[in-house]
């Protein structure tokens, strides 16, 4: 039979079984999906080529192959999985990760530029692993559209199955934006938890996941802004934090060896990534400090202005006070001067 029929089989059977259970819409059960992993699978191949088009790829191959080795090391600690995962930074300001159905994930550039170490890169990349592997987004469509998405969308993209723009479109809008806005509270924090144990499976310190949150509360009073997490639909930033602490307490206190930051193998990778919109022309730099730098001396002797300091601080997740070891990678932001031809250039005060 075709792949016609077997959908409307499967929506006759749904209903059915709904209605001996009494369910007034049963595709909206709680972890309920009505859509198979090779389907989960083709939505999110169709749905990858819309992301890279809307948003591009950020082009830097060893800055890719360095996030790809990191998602690689999570997924070998998991096992074998149901789909081929892929790793992607995509070219956006925007401080966000997302995943797609069927083990694509991303990460924008914003993103990396304000993690500061592998640890906490980890943590994030497991975040989005962990909706991958509960199939978020498959029971997410099931609950938007219902019944729906077996003759709007599955027809549309299961293999074998004629193409028809205008319902894929219904579904496309449905993934984009689950993907973008997150998978609901309760998902969120699964995510969280699933991340966290991910990232301390593979060797990392899951403590730095927190303190990747707590970093997020502060950029989101400053700028009203947050990770995927902090809109409506996702549990409260300081919800996530409290969790998020006693999950990494919980790991740490069970003994698993020395667990990796390598904040400075991570910031190596960083230098020359663009920083903010395109046009504003600016890249981070990575200065390598000396014994005793603080904030301030860089601010002062390498951007040529102390009162850059806080933004030193800032960048790099410390606090103004603290005190750079003798071979450090520290994110800098250089300021933008207006060269000889009004062309906006970066400078960067000697030592």
């Amino acid at each position: 039979m075709g792949s016609h029929s077997r959908v409307d089989r499967r929506v006759v059977l749904l209903l059915v079984v709904g209605s001996l259970l009494g369910f007034v819409s049963p595709p909206r059960a709680a972890g309920f999906t009505i859509i198979s992993e090779a389907e989960e699978n083709e939505i999110g191949k169709k749905a990858d080529q819309e992301i890279l088009e809307h948003f591009g790829r950020y082009r830097d191959q060893q800055l890719q192959a360095y996030v790809e080795s990191v998602g690689q090391r999570l997924l070998d600690g998991i096992g074998p999985t149901s789909f081929h995962y892929s790793f992607k930074i995509i070219d956006t300001a925007e401080v966000n990760a997302m995943a797609l159905p069927g083990g694509y994930i991303y990460i924008t550039r914003g993103m990396l530029a304000m993690l500061n170490n592998e640890a906490q890169l980890a943590g994030v990349l497991g975040h989005e692993i962990g909706h991958a592997t509960s199939r978020h987004a498959a029971k997410q469509l099931t609950k938007a559209l219902g019944a729906q998405i077996l003759s709007l969308g599955l027809m549309a993209v299961s293999p074998g199955g004629r193409q028809n723009t205008g319902e894929w479109a219904r579904v496309s809008a449905a993934v984009f934006e689950h993907a973008l806005m997150g998978y609901g509270r309760e998902a969120e924090l699964e995510a969280d938890e699933l991340g966290l144990r991910t990232a301390h499976r593979a060797g990392y310190d899951p403590g730095e996941m927190v303190v990747f949150l707590k970093a997020m509360k502060m950029k989101e009073r400053l700028e009203a802004l947050g990770y995927h997490g902090f809109q409506g639909t996702h549990p409260e930033t300081i919800d996530r934090v409290v969790k998020a602490e006693t999950m990494s307490s919980i790991l740490i206190g069970q003994g698993s060896g020395s667990l990796e930051v390598k904040a400075n193998e991570y910031k190596a990778h960083l230098d020359g990534l663009v920083y903010g919109a395109k046009r504003d022309n600016r890249r981070l730099k990575i200065y390598v400090a000396k014994d005793g730098d603080t904030p301030a001396t860089v601010a002062r002797n390498v951007l040529g202005d102390q009162q850059l300091a806080w933004e030193v601080a800032h960048l790099n997740g410390i606090k103004e006070a603290s005190t750079f070891r003798e071979g450090d990678q520290v994110k800098l932001l250089p300021p933008v001067s207006t060269g000889s031809h009004g062309e906006r250039q970066l400078e960067l005060s000697p030592n």
